[in-house]
């Protein structure tokens, strides 16, 4: 999009999320103020480093010093990981977070910092000149530097004479929130509602708020559709799951093998630490060590303590000095680990199975008919996901890791409430509960924003309602 277009007020799509499930990016332009709402990094899901590297680094479709304010939701580097780059490149305004996204950003974004920092060298290397790395550390602490938390929910907070917004409640990791963003001049009002990511209405997640369908009208919902593609009803709840996934950890540990659970750093891995916990924690027959291989997973689990609270707080003080687990920051430490051959669980980063040290342990259980692989969130909805072929394994029987051609043998389930955003029929519930003019999807695969178009536009009319659904694209434009 060419900066001399922007120039109406309205919101602007120029972000990866417009057309996929990564780097959310929104441009809001109100009576020569500008926002941004998030300022994501494009994640590959091939570990095409090329490909990555010349969707992060082409040039904003605006002058980065010209952003008041960037409204971070949540702290996964999809969400604000270019957030250094576009300091880098001049904006000096003001980033607004809640505190615990404002605390775990600085882990992230570091953690980010050396990816980048490292496939530029690899890059460079591979093609035989130079690609500047995305930015630097000195980047981040500028970043940060700029943060004004704010840390309280449903309440209007004015951040200038044109600007207000609230925090809504959201269980998709702790400390994410919903932003309303009120756009106030000359007796003109417009509320745009920016979902970010959507946890579940009815979580069942340890340390989080219940997502809250807001019953107030804005005139713009910009919503998630990460699950919008309609699959068979899973009528089993997390009951159901507490025992699948203990009948598997049991029945792989009897016959000798190893439980691999591939988990993002920040709120996943210590949700499934928790409940491994909450299974077997009494249980005075369990000996089985529970690892959590990941520098920045046992950075963030030692956060947490700064993080909760009360109740959440004291379990969390519980989970992680149980004697059972044993969290590994050092590599050495971590490839020890790797050759030991006892039966174990294994918790490591990251999710999506792209990079991390969850890529060894893959190469090295996968082959195993007697260890287990279990997914507990987002794969991926096609065969360009690493996770999504590990899922699909009677169709992939062999897959490549890191150029090495290994057998699909182990088993491979998936616990499916235990992810993050919310499920279709959630996203049918929430969109069609809306008072707004306009929804517009986002954050979803073409396939999935047709499909929970079709679905919202059913229930929105059963509802007897008539606001409009759109799929978003990129370079997209909503005049206010």
């Amino acid at each position: 999009m060419n900066k001399k277009k922007i120039k109406r007020d309205g919101i602007y799509f120029v972000g990866e999320s417009a057309n996929d499930v990564t780097g959310s990016q929104y441009l809001v332009r109100f009576r020569n103020r500008q926002c941004l709402l998030e300022c994501g990094l494009h994640q590959s899901r091939t570990n095409d480093y090329l490909d990555s590297y010349k969707i992060n680094s082409a040039k904003f479709a605006f002058k980065p010093k010209e952003i008041d304010y960037v409204f971070v939701a949540h702290p996964h580097i999809d969400h604000c990981g270019l957030l250094p780059r576009l300091v880098r490149e001049g904006f000096c305004g003001k980033i607004i977070a809640t505190k615990e996204t404002a605390l775990v950003m600085k882990s992230l974004l570091l953690n980010s910092c050396f990816i980048v920092n490292n496939e530029a060298r690899i890059l460079s290397k591979r093609f035989k000149r130079e690609y500047a790395p995305l930015y630097e550390e000195e980047d981040v602490y500028n970043t940060l530097s700029l943060i004004e938390v704010h840390e309280e929910y449903d309440q209007i907070i004015e951040l200038d004479d044109n600007i207000s917004f609230q925090w809504l409640r959201n269980s998709h990791c702790v400390g994410a929130a919903q932003l309303q963003l009120i756009l106030t001049s000359q007796g003109i009002k417009r509320k745009i509602l920016y979902t970010s990511d959507i946890g579940a209405l009815n979580t069942n997640n340890h340390f989080v708020d219940v997502t809250e369908i807001p019953k107030f009208f804005n005139d713009v919902v910009i919503m998630e559709s990460t699950y919008g593609d309609a699959k068979k009803p899973n009528l089993k709840g997390r009951n159901f799951d507490i025992v699948h996934f203990k009948t598997a950890i049991d029945t792989v540990l009897e016959r000798g093998g190893s439980v691999v659970l591939p988990c993002f750093s920040f709120s996943r891995t210590q949700e499934i630490l928790t409940t491994i916990y909450d299974i077997y924690a009494d249980d005075e027959n369990f000996k089985t060590q529970v690892v959590v291989d990941s520098k920045l997973s046992c950075e963030i689990s030692d956060l947490y303590f700064s993080l909760l609270k009360g109740e959440d707080l004291d379990l969390w003080d519980k989970v992680y000095h149980w004697e059972n687990v044993k969290f590994i920051s050092e590599s050495a430490d971590s490839k020890e680990c790797l050759a030991d051959n006892k039966p174990k669980i294994i918790i490591s980063s990251s999710g999506f199975c792209t990079n991390g040290r969850i890529v060894n342990y893959l190469k090295k259980y996968i082959k195993d008919t007697n260890s287990m692989i279990i997914f507990s969130g987002y794969t991926g909805d096609n065969n360009s996901y690493l996770s999504y072929r590990i899922k699909n394994g009677r169709e992939y029987k062999t897959i490549s890791i890191n150029k090495e051609k290994v057998p699909n043998r182990a088993d491979c389930i998936t616990l499916s409430t235990f992810s993050s955003h919310a499920n279709h029929d959630d996203l049918v519930k929430y969109g069609s509960s809306l008072k707004t003019n306009k929804v517009v999807l986002v954050h979803g695969s073409a396939e999935s924003k047709k499909c929970l178009s079709e679905k919202l536009k059913t229930a929105i009319s059963k509802n007897n309602k008539t606001y409009r659904v759109l799929s978003a694209f990129k370079g997209m434009v909503i005049h206010l």
